[in-house]
């Protein structure tokens, strides 16, 4: 099996790991990264000169980009892929109505703003729950968690995009259960969303630099040290 496919996997259980002791919220990558036959081959998880995170070294991180999308933001305004072109960008994938992880992540990546209020760091919170998330509803949202929207964009749209930037760009799983009906944080009775709990640090040619899983505050911290230094 090749090295970079090793260490997927390992990323990735651990990832796992983390994420559901942190939410109870399970979180697969997608089928296709992690299938395989034979033995594992264990590689060192060294930090390279050009890594951030321990065990995601760049040439294991090289096939997860942001597709190209056209979508709105909180103000209904178009937002497309150009929104990350020159700038270093961390991203999450949320919903407003949420009754797992959502608000831990929210609360996060807005203390993480603040600590990079003198950097250039932009952020982006993409809903999967576009049918329900409009502009208004992501904008009350954002001002409930006091997020400066300045350099912090919200986006919906179509779900279609969305699903495709998880699933097909990133390698993540992405699963919209009708058979499983939770409460939501509204009190409602919804479908249970199972999406990507991971705060995804991007270049500025779309490619991912590195992921950190909510509850992992110690990948967390290295992927805001490292948008720092990227972003000077």
């Amino acid at each position: 099996m090749p090295r970079a496919v090793a260490i997927v996997i390992m990323l990735a259980v651990s990832a796992v790991v983390a994420a559901t002791i942190a939410t109870g919220v399970m979180l697969v990558l997608a089928p296709s990264r992690v299938q395989h036959t034979g033995p594992t081959v264990v590689v060192p998880l060294a930090r390279g000169a050009n890594t951030i995170i321990p065990g995601q070294p760049p040439e294991v991180l090289a096939d997860m980009k942001i597709l190209p999308f056209r979508l709105i933001n909180q103000d209904a305004r178009p937002v497309d892929e150009t929104i990350f072109h020159g700038k270093i960008s961390i991203i999450d994938f949320f919903f407003t109505r949420c009754p797992g992880p959502c608000p831990t992540m929210t609360t996060e990546i807005r203390r993480i703003q603040q600590e990079l209020a003198d950097t250039r760091v932009q952020f982006i919170s993409f809903s999967v729950d576009a049918q329900y998330d409009g502009p208004g509803v992501l904008r009350a949202y954002a001002e409930s968690y006091g997020a400066d929207l300045s350099n912090w964009t919200f986006v919906t749209g179509d779900p279609a995009q969305i699903e495709a930037i998880m699933t097909q760009g990133l390698g993540f799983a992405f699963e919209r259960d009708k058979t499983a009906p939770v409460t939501l944080s509204n009190g409602e009775q919804g479908d249970n969303i199972l999406h990507p709990t991971h705060l995804v640090l991007v270049g500025p040619d779309r490619t991912v630099l590195a992921l950190a899983a909510v509850g992992n505050h110690e990948h967390i911290q290295l992927l805001v040290e490292g948008a720092r230094r990227l972003a000077k």
